[in-house]
């Protein structure tokens, strides 16, 4: 046994990676032995009604975790016909992760969960949604995975499941009386939800550290505070703080084709950019017959090609055009919208850098201390911003898809 304690912070750190890979080839192993146990029917040779059954009784694990098991097997694993001639994996990208012991069972279990989910019109983009999580889920938790999976299916799918009867149709708000306070309900429709929520951001955003203790608000006690402290504001002045800037905003982001040929979908989001959901091209319109228009030349990867402005402070329109491109903080997996973040040079200004699309990304505060500890590098390729990781992070270079779920699952 290793006395861990002696090693050196380089060689603990190379030791995570590698158990953790070690911990995928063994999963993947299993995944071949169960594979072939319910090949041969052991299951009800021996007593066991299933083959998850006979995992359980056997090796002592719950049912979900046997359950999921022969799942992953039957997915990621090549199957044979009646003559013995082998099959494709139903999930050949997922299944190429997992062979190389780059990817854990939880990152199965999401690719799984999302694929589940796909509705029936869109089954032509199974393989390349597939390929996309399986692409990501190298370099991304499986929560974030999973999270990119939902997004990815209501950009798909703007309209959404068919609502249930009863479900509200318009906008409700109550306040109903509930001990020494009030309760609130109601239910507001996307449009509705954005405009709200473009109002709190500013306000809900986590209070600075005091004396190295961060805000212990969770995220809807801050939106509740920032309710009634938007009305005060309201009733005393009329006016919100402004962010990056300039005043809150509401935004849709629409392709020219869109607006004109009245096919296709723009997203919907509030602030600089965060995705609140998938719009029509006709809801689309109808938003653009009363707005300020802001054409972004894209180039041809999707990014918003330079505006070629050189100065330290990064301008308006260079924050839009970073939050268009980015969509939020840029390190990979982090969620936090571009209202929240710092604009970063990826070669220091006082270094030669230049104030420029090719030299910027958003970082949240978090993200931006992270890098500039120096471990962690960062580039510009094809115009998105690329993570290099430290060397004892296995993986590779990544990207942050969960801002820009226009860019998966394209054929």
């Amino acid at each position: 046994m290793t006395d861990w304690w002696q090693a050196a912070d380089a060689e603990l750190l190379a030791a995570l990676g590698e158990l953790q890979t070690a911990l995928n080839t063994t999963w993947a192993q299993m995944l071949e032995v169960v594979r072939e146990v319910e090949s041969r029917g052991l299951a009800e040779r021996h007593g066991y009604v299933t083959g998850a059954d006979l995992l359980r009784g056997t090796q002592n694990i719950s049912r979900s975790t046997a359950k999921a098991r022969v799942r992953a097997a039957q997915d990621v694993l090549p199957a044979r016909s009646l003559s013995g001639e082998p099959q494709p994996a139903e999930m050949p990208a997922t299944a190429a992760a997992v062979a190389e012991g780059a990817i854990s069972a939880e990152h199965v279990r999401a690719i799984q969960v999302t694929l589940a989910a796909l509705p029936p019109h869109l089954e032509r983009h199974r393989a390349s949604l597939e390929a996309d999580l399986a692409g990501f889920a190298r370099t991304l938790d499986p929560d974030a995975v999973l999270k990119l999976g939902k997004r990815a299916l209501a950009a798909l799918d703007p309209d959404g499941p068919r609502p249930r009867d009863g479900d509200p149709t318009r906008t409700r708000f109550a306040l109903v009386p509930r001990g020494a306070g009030f309760e609130t309900r109601g239910w507001l429709d996307r449009e509705a939800a954005a405009v709200l929520r473009t109002a709190l951001s500013p306000l809900a955003a986590p209070a600075p550290a005091a004396e190295g203790v961060p805000d212990p608000r969770s995220l809807p006690e801050r939106q509740g505070d920032a309710l009634v402290e938007l009305a005060r504001r309201v009733l005393d002045t009329g006016r919100l703080p402004a962010e990056g800037g300039q005043p809150p905003h509401v935004t849709v982001t629409v392709a020219l084709e869109v607006l004109e040929r009245r096919l296709g979908a723009g997203l919907l989001g509030f602030g600089e950019g965060i995705l609140a959901a998938a719009i029509s091209a006709e809801d689309a319109r109808r938003w653009a017959c009363d707005a300020h228009l802001v054409p972004i030349v894209l180039g041809a990867e999707g990014a918003p090609l330079d505006i070629g402005r050189r100065s330290r402070v990064v301008s308006r329109s260079l924050r839009r055009a970073l939050a268009h491109r980015d969509g939020g903080c840029s390190f990979p997996g982090c969620e936090c919208p571009p209202q929240w973040t710092e604009a970063h040079h990826v070669v220091h200004w006082a270094e030669g850098g230049a104030t420029a699309l090719h030299n910027l990304l958003l970082l949240c505060p978090r993200h931006h201390t992270l890098i500039h500890a120096g471990e962690w590098e960062v580039s510009i390729s094809q115009g998105f911003p690329l993570f290099h990781p430290p060397p004892w992070i296995p993986g590779g270079p990544r990207r942050n898809p969960l801002h820009r779920i226009d860019l998966i699952a394209r054929t």
